[in-house]
């Protein structure tokens, strides 16, 4: 099946009708949302008869303050109309087939029986100055365990971010966190994941292409940082273009 967009006007009704309903919230320039983008929809193509849907929160801001959106990309996950799953972070291949699995798996009934929940009907208000309704939670996301950030627990040993002298502090704050310096090291793993992967030139070649389209300035988007923060952020930025020339 397609990769649909996500909007206000089919929101509700994607959540409805479908079975299974996975949402990419991205934004334009957003490196980390560049590599993820790809492994999502050949995910849909190995799993038709779910839905997979794409949310850009530049042009649905509405649908990205429902869903608390405060950093891209992030995935959120519907089963029988009830948000099981929604994370931050660009999931690893390996980590998303995984997530899809659980929620194949995942009983909905056992569930709502385990916690004492009755499902929840349609019909909900809309939000404020007319945004879609929050999602109905009708279960907590942490039922489905898959850390968007256990894929970059390996970097602590990376010897590009070592020499950079990223600590590995840093590293686990980071990729469990959100915001700027969760996206720099997690456009730099994928980077990483693309060139191991993949290899030769042609991943290089890609790799330079998805860093001259990462909207990325950090001048501006470190700015909140604590110095300390800002100061290893900038070491991964110099990493990523030890990785590029590498």
């Amino acid at each position: 099946m397609a990769v649909i967009e996500l909007t206000e006007e089919n929101l509700e009704s994607s959540i409805a009708e479908s079975a299974v309903l996975l949402i990419d919230f991205w934004r334009p320039g957003c490196g980390p949302c560049m590599v993820f983008g790809p492994l999502f929809e050949k995910a849909s193509e190995s799993h038709p008869d779910l839905t997979f849907a794409k949310c850009n929160t530049h042009e649905q801001p509405g649908i990205a303050m429902a869903f608390g959106i405060q950093a891209v990309p992030t995935l959120a996950v519907f089963k029988d109309r009830a948000l099981i799953f929604q994370q931050p972070g660009a999931l690893p291949p390996a980590a998303l087939e995984e997530l899809i699995e659980k929620v194949r798996q995942l009983d909905m009934d056992a569930l709502r029986e385990e916690a004492g929940e009755a499902r929840t009907e349609p019909g909900q208000k809309e939000g404020p100055d007319g945004a879609p309704p929050p999602p109905a939670q009708e279960s907590k996301t942490v039922t489905l365990a898959v850390e968007a950030g256990e894929g970059m627990a390996h970097l602590a040993g990376d010897h590009l971010l070592r020499r950079q002298g990223v600590t590995r502090e840093f590293i686990e704050s980071a990729r469990q966190g959100a915001g700027a310096a969760h996206e720099v090291l997690s456009f730099y793993d994928r980077l990483r994941q693309l060139i191991r992967d993949v290899g030769g030139s042609q991943a290089r070649e890609e790799a330079a292409r998805l860093h001259a389209g990462w909207a990325f300035d950090p001048d501006r988007d470190l700015a909140d940082l604590d110095a300390e923060t800002r100061s290893e952020a900038r070491a991964v930025l110099r990493a990523i273009k030890d990785l590029l020339a590498d």
